[in-house]
């Protein structure tokens, strides 16, 4: 491909991190971008593309994610609507652009600082908007982006996490550079808590133990492992109790609220999605097989609020914010399979990897670390129900997996163990 083409490419990855939730649309952009250029580079190509049986699987998970969804489009449509078909898989068809990504990825051999670079900057970027969003501008009490707080605090966590796992990359540019990383995990912690999202108390301790893991390959792993365990540890702490962070009274408010909605007392605010959670399930349980369609969730609340059969809170939301119950309830059984594979595919091919000594260790260890934070965030949301969340992942997946397949034979200057 020409030059500048690549170096239209590497700045595309390396801005997609910040851009994704600072800039609306952007993410969309982005992913229409690449796209194009990967027919292009498709059209120019001079021999077939040659996909490693790893890389075909993954592909393989995205294809089969929007097939299944079209295939129930079309079963529901014909079965319950008497054949009234109303398009709703714009969000599922983007799940076909990640093959002509990874390969246009492939052929510009994109550049590991695009990774890195692109996490730290994004993650510190989020960290210094948050504290003047709620210190500076004081316009709410939640830090959130172009879209709302909990993908804002999700994105910034996220990213923090990844850039951490580059340490060893960036110890090696200049034992100085390290501090970047370390600086982009505090600043993304410090957004996340001041987002206010109640999952990363959830997410914060997982991800941490996965660095925790790769720990083990650098020189003095338990020194490193306490530090780290004692410095997330104590910022966590110190942001849960920050003055002006809503994070702490959040979490205390829908404990008290959950207590009384399992009590039978009905729900609030904070705990809408229990109720939400408790009818999805009913829903798939009475649905198991062929689930109730795409919009199946949401035609059934509005039906159950009119016959005062669920709270009137939920009524608002289009799906269970789950990302797991949600394709249970609109595809059945094969909607959570289908949703797993698209996690455990990848994960087949990075976590081998993690075996390997060189630049694709650590490479390996931010797809898993990638993954893991989307498999957590589809817990308190239907992640996939927006095209931020589905442009975000598949982009940074097929970064992460052609980085890992060309730097997977490159063995670190300084030895096995010869980082920090």
């Amino acid at each position: 491909m020409p030059e500048f083409l690549k170096i239209i490419v590497y700045l595309i990855v390396f801005s997609l991190p910040v851009m994704s939730n600072m800039v609306e649309h952007s993410a969309s952009v982005i992913l229409t971008a690449l796209t194009l250029l990967g027919v292009f580079a498709w059209l120019t190509r001079k021999k077939k593309p040659g996909f490693e049986p790893g890389e075909r699987l993954v592909i393989g998970a995205f294809t089969l994610y929007f097939f299944v969804c079209f295939f129930f489009y079309l079963a529901n449509g014909l079965l319950r609507s008497g054949g009234s078909l109303s398009w709703n898989l714009d969000h599922e068809l983007r799940f076909l652009a990640f093959g002509v990504i990874l390969y246009l990825f492939h052929r510009t051999g994109l550049k590991p600082w695009t990774l890195w670079y692109g996490a730290a900057a994004a993650a510190i970027i989020y960290g210094v908007f948050s504290v003047y969003y709620i210190y500076g501008m004081s316009v709410g009490d939640r830090a959130t982006g172009a879209y709302n707080a909990i993908a804002f605090g999700d994105s910034a966590l996220s990213m923090g996490f990844i850039s951490l796992t580059g340490l060893r990359y960036f110890y090696e540019k200049h034992p100085a550079l390290a501090a970047l990383p370390l600086a982009a995990l505090a600043c993304g912690i410090i957004a996340a808590f001041l987002s206010g999202t109640r999952g990363v108390l959830l997410a914060t301790p997982i991800l941490g133990i996965i660095f925790f893991i790769q720990l083990g390959s650098f020189r003095r792993p338990w020194r490193s492992r306490m530090i780290l365990v004692l410095a997330v540890t104590f910022l966590s702490a110190g942001l849960y109790h920050l003055p002006g962070s809503s994070l702490g009274q959040r979490v205390r408010t829908g404990i008290i609220q959950a207590n009384a909605f399992f009590n039978g007392e009905g729900t609030g605010d904070y705990v809408v999605r229990l109720a939400m959670w408790q009818q999805a399930w009913r829903m798939f349980m009475d649905h198991p097989v062929i689930g109730l369609g795409k919009d199946g969730y949401q035609q059934a609340i509005h039906e159950e609020a009119i016959l005062k059969q669920v709270p009137e809170s939920i009524i608002k939301f289009g799906s269970p914010h789950n990302m797991y119950l949600s394709n249970m309830v609109a595809y059945g059984v094969p909607g959570l399979l289908i949703l797993l594979f698209v996690f455990i595919a990848p994960l087949w091919v990075f976590i081998p990897a993690t075996r390997n000594w060189g630049a694709s260790m650590d490479l390996a260890y931010a797809g898993i670390m990638h993954i893991a934070s989307f498999m957590l965030f589809a817990l308190t949301e239907s992640i996939f129900f927006r095209n931020v969340n589905i442009n975000l992942y598949m982009i940074l997946l097929a970064a992460l997996l052609t980085l890992t397949q060309f730097y997977r034979t490159e063995t670190w200057k300084t030895g096995n163990k010869g980082l920090p």
